[in-house]
């Protein structure tokens, strides 16, 4: 079904489950490559990277996680390599909106126009980014994230407790979550993610609250596989949470950020929260008290959800092959 002899590659500068998930499904070999720290540093050395994976495989058919100088470096291979290649790109909320340093705006912008002029595809992960990829081009598909597969394993001793799932990204709330954790009295809160300590240096943690920083995968899944709760929440208006996926996945209660977007994709299977502090703690136990509805509703929403999924990226594949078969 998949196309999978034509040296197909998945290409980021993220490790992201949704990539992962993706070149699962379609059978084609994924590489990713990740620089943290300094930002010259960071897209140098994955330029670099990038070019030596385009030469080394020399791809015929290139999906791609959207950062805006990786889709630069493969249109320029393309263009070298001629008519021949196919660009498809994943473009989340963050780098589709991406407007580059205020005093070069116009540049950035100029860049970003003429290079999706060379994308034959995007994929965005809701409706509520239409309006965004149109300004760009009209060759797009609507592909939420695939639910996961996560295998559980047991915590011994396990105390009641919820998890609030981080990247210490931009667009997440910092000090309400300090406040919310004061109100859980009796439930430990673990907070992970890579900390960034600017972020915390100026508040006071609550006895309750855990920093577990980087936790591996396996440790990871079994964090959350045995919590009471998972939250996941973001300010910005569009965007989908892959905890919320995972906790769909191990069938745990999840609270997420009062968003259109996550109402219309989790439905009744999500309590939906502000970032009010005291209601975010209120929503926590709400949720850990309707515990058996949720799993029911997130049981009954997950298989919907995958037989979407799948649906949709068969059109996309039968979509790119038909632009193969033409060139």
């Amino acid at each position: 079904m998949m196309i999978k002899k034509q040296r197909s590659i998945w290409i980021s500068w993220h490790k992201h489950v949704r990539s992962r998930t993706f070149s699962r499904m379609l059978d084609i070999p994924i590489y990713e490559y990740l620089v943290t720290g300094n930002a010259f540093l960071r897209h140098g050395l994955s330029s670099l990277w990038t070019v030596y994976i385009l030469i080394k495989i020399r791809p015929r058919i290139i999906y791609l996680q959207l950062s805006f100088m990786l889709l630069l470096i493969c249109v320029l291979y393309k263009r070298i390599a001629g008519k021949r290649v196919v660009i498809i790109a994943d473009c989340h909320t963050k780098a589709l909106r991406q407007r580059g340093p205020r005093k070069y705006t116009r540049f950035f912008m100029w860049f970003k126009n003429k290079s999706f002029q060379e994308v034959e595809f995007t994929i965005i992960s809701n409706s509520n980014l239409i309006n965004d990829i149109t300004k760009l081009h009209n060759r797009y598909f609507v592909i939420p994230d695939k639910i996961p597969f996560i295998r559980c394993s047991g915590m011994p001793d396990r105390k009641k407790y919820m998890v609030y799932v981080s990247s210490f990204a931009v667009d997440e709330p910092v000090h309400e979550i300090y406040l919310m954790s004061e109100k859980l009295d009796g439930i430990q809160v673990y907070w992970t993610g890579k900390i960034n300590k600017l972020l915390i240096k100026d508040f006071q943690k609550p006895s309750n609250l855990i920093f577990t920083d980087y936790l591996s995968d396996p440790d990871y899944y079994k964090l959350i596989c045995n919590a009471d709760c998972i939250m996941a929440l973001t300010t910005e208006r569009d965007c989908l949470q892959c905890a919320a996926y995972e906790a769909m996945s191990v069938l745990v209660p999840v609270v997420v950020s009062d968003t259109t977007a996550l109402r219309d994709y989790f439905r009744d299977a999500a309590v939906y929260t502000s970032h009010d502090p005291e209601e975010m703690a209120e929503n926590v136990k709400k949720a850990m008290a309707d515990r058996d509805r949720l799993i029911k509703n997130m049981t009954n929403l997950k298989q919907k959800r995958d037989k979407e999924f799948t649906g949709v990226l068969e059109n996309l594949n039968a979509s790119v092959e038909e632009i193969v078969r033409d060139l």
